[in-house]
């Protein structure tokens, strides 16, 4: 009887360790493209003409305005879950609350800008085999951040006015949807703030 409930302590004890050890995980995010790995243009005003909808075309001229907006490019990350045990009965995900953006002139004289944080809400799903991706939109250059940072470099439309170039580092980061474990991962972004040539038919576009 002994030998018998020995036995049985011992297959309950070799169990547990087993599925212990089958629980193990490894999670990996990683960013696989921003911007399909170019240079971003971002237009610090966009200029054009505007017309009073309310009042008759014979009663006024078009007035020359700019506007600023945000900037936002497509994302690519992936997800990659690591090790035996993983059950098939849901999908593992990446659940990404936010993004911290920080932005750093490629000019030495000037100095780091104010960081941005851009809340989200994205799922990731999770690949075992590493081939998979998930794409999005995303904002990179919030317009209070544009506004405020080169609100007083706006121009009247010119040919061409470059302000600065900037490599801009965004860490994203979150947690497993299962495991509730933190991810984390950072890409980085050229961006070219200037101010471009604008139609001005074509304002906003």
């Amino acid at each position: 009887m002994r030998r018998s409930l020995y036995g049985l302590m011992t297959l309950v004890a070799i169990a547990a360790l087993l599925a212990t050890a089958g629980c193990e995980r490894s999670s990996v995010l990683r960013v696989a493209k921003i911007n399909g790995g170019m240079e971003l243009q971002s237009d610090i005003s966009d200029w054009g003409l505007w017309v009073d909808p309310t009042l008759p075309d014979s009663e006024q001229e078009p007035e020359l305005i700019y506007v600023m907006f945000c900037d936002t490019t497509e994302v690519e990350l992936q997800y990659v879950e690591i090790g035996a045990g993983l059950p098939t009965w849901t999908p593992y995900e990446a659940i990404i609350q936010k993004a911290t953006i920080s932005y750093k002139s490629t000019n030495p004289e000037i100095p780091q800008y104010e960081n941005a944080v851009v809340t989200m809400n994205q799922y990731v799903m999770a690949d075992r085999e590493n081939k998979k991706t998930t794409k999005f939109k995303m904002v990179v250059v919030p317009l209070w951040w544009k506004a405020k940072t080169y609100g007083s470099r706006v121009s009247e439309p010119p040919i061409y006015d470059l302000v600065d170039i900037v490599d801009a580092t965004i860490r994203f980061s979150g947690w497993d949807s299962v495991s509730n474990r933190t991810v984390e991962a950072t890409g980085k972004l050229q961006i070219e703030f200037a101010n471009f040539y604008d139609d001005d038919e074509k304002i906003g576009r």
